[in-house]
Order: C-alpha cells, then sequence, then structure tokens
C-alpha cells in the first residue's frame, strides 16, 4: 500500500498547495494535521475534510515563534500518536529591491522560509526517529533555483529550504526517513493562458499536491535528497513564445 496507517502535518495548509494535500492524503485514509497561523481558515478546511469522512484536526502554528512549534508539535502526536509525514509548505514572499529592503524585511523572510522550516522539521523528528519511519517533503521554489528579481530574501531563503533538504536526506537515509523538495512556479487558483511557461498555461495547487502525494508514499522509498521543479517548464531557457 502506498499510505498504511500513517499520519502527516502539513505546515501553511489552509493555503492553495496545503489544502488540495490535505484531500488527497485523507482519501487515501491518512490522518492530517492541518497547521496554519490562520487557524479559522485551517479549520475550516478540515471541517469540510471531516464532513467527506476524513480524519483531519485544525492547529495554530506560527513557525516564527518556537514555543508555538514545539507546542503545536506536542498536541498533534498527542492526537495522533505519531507523525509519519511532514510537509513544510508554511511561507511566504513580499516584492522588494535588494536596495530598498530593510535588515526587517530580510530578517523575517529568512525566518519564515527558512528557519521555520528547521523549527518544524526540528521538532517532529526526534518522532520519526524512534518510529524508524518518515517522509519529509520542503517546499521550495523556483525562486531558490534561479533567483527571482524584487524577491531575493525570499530567493535566499528556498535555495536555503533546497540545501537542507539535501543535507538532512543524507543525514536520515540510513533510518527510513526521506527527505525531498518540490520547487512549484506559475501556480494559481486557476489555470491561465500564458507564454511564460512552455507548457503555455500556469499551474494549479492540485497538481504540486499531486507530486507531493506520491513522494509522501512507500512507493517513493527509493527517492531522497531531490529537487523537483514543477513549472511548466518556466525556467528551462526562452520563453515559449520565443520560437
Amino acid at each position: 500500500m502506498k499510505f498504511d496507517h500513517r499520519a502527516a502535518v502539513i505546515t501553511g495548509a489552509a493555503g492553495r498547495i496545503g489544502r488540495s494535500l490535505a484531500e488527497k492524503l485523507c482519501a487515501e485514509g491518512v490522518a492530517v494535521a492541518l497547521a496554519d497561523l490562520a487557524a479559522e481558515k485551517a479549520e475550516a478546511v478540515a471541517a469540510s475534510l471531516r464532513e467527506k469522512g476524513g480524519n483531519a484536526r485544525a492547529y495554530s502554528l506560527d513557525v516564527q515563534a518556537p514555543e508555538s512549534v514545539q507546542a503545536m508539535a506536542e498536541q498533534v502526536l498527542a492526537d495522533f500518536g505519531k507523525v509519519d509525514i511532514l510537509v513544510n509548505n508554511a511561507g511566504v514572499w513580499l516584492p522588494s529591491l535588494v536596495s530598498e529592503t530593510s535588515e526587517e524585511q530580510w530578517l523575517r523572510m529568512i525566518d519564515i522560509n527558512l528557519n521555520g522550516t528547521f523549527r518544524v522539521t526540528r521538532a517532529f523528528l526526534p518522532s520519526m526517529l524512534a518510529n524508524g519511519y518518515g517522509r519529509i517533503l520542503q517546499l521550495g521554489s523556483i525562486a531558490g533555483e534561479v533567483g527571482l528579481p524584487c524577491y531575493a530574501g525570499y530567493s535566499a531563503a528556498k535555495a536555503g529550504v533546497i540545501m537542507l533538504t539535501k543535507v538532512m536526506a543524507m543525514e536520515l537515509a540510513k533510518k527510513n526517513i526521506t527527505v525531498n523538495c518540490v520547487s512549484p512556479g506559475m501556480i494559481g487558483d486557476d489555470i491561465k493562458s500564458t507564454p511564460y511557461t512552455w507548457i503555455g498555461r500556469t499551474g494549479l495547487g492540485e497538481e504540486v499536491a499531486d507530486l507531493l502525494l506520491f513522494l509522501a508514499g512507500d512507493d517513493a522509498s527509493f527517492i531522497t535528497g531531490v529537487d523537483y521543479t514543477i513549472d511548466g517548464g518556466r525556467i528551462l531557457g526562452p520563453h515559449g513564445n520565443d520560437l
């Protein structure tokens, strides 16, 4: 089976990727903890999933606050008994030229996107190590692969997430814990035509969730330390309208 009595945590679960993945995991019989700074929105998603027969609960989480991360982790482990799948999806991006970026803005980008990923992972890793099983999935970005003008802090943080993924994968490979990253680009709430991807359209959160779902399952047991780009070919080279 792809999933056998598994429990998962998704941070940033009220967003388009998080809620789509939660729905797909619940459909596979996975117990899902939806953690988000917007706790009421996370609860609305969880309630909808429960109405469909899913095992879902919502939790308040501020990835910038170590005490919030620890409290959430302790409550999830108390409620579900274990965590097999961790999806570090919480993040934020704000536009600003480097010349106009304050130190406060820079530190916020790094703290939420990179340090938050580290904090949440560290909170759940002891349980995974004790159980001898884990799937850790990080949300990177094409900005962390090739950079994005006006988003230096976000790009730097996501580049850090990608490298953190690789280091953790090496450290945890023999502990039966895999660590992979998915880096989206050009993802929206609906599909729109665009000349800026080779496929010629934008992507959907559920398409990113499909990739995450595969990597979270037992069928992906021989995959670790990989950064998967999912952007319709956005960063391959000259844009599709150049032909």
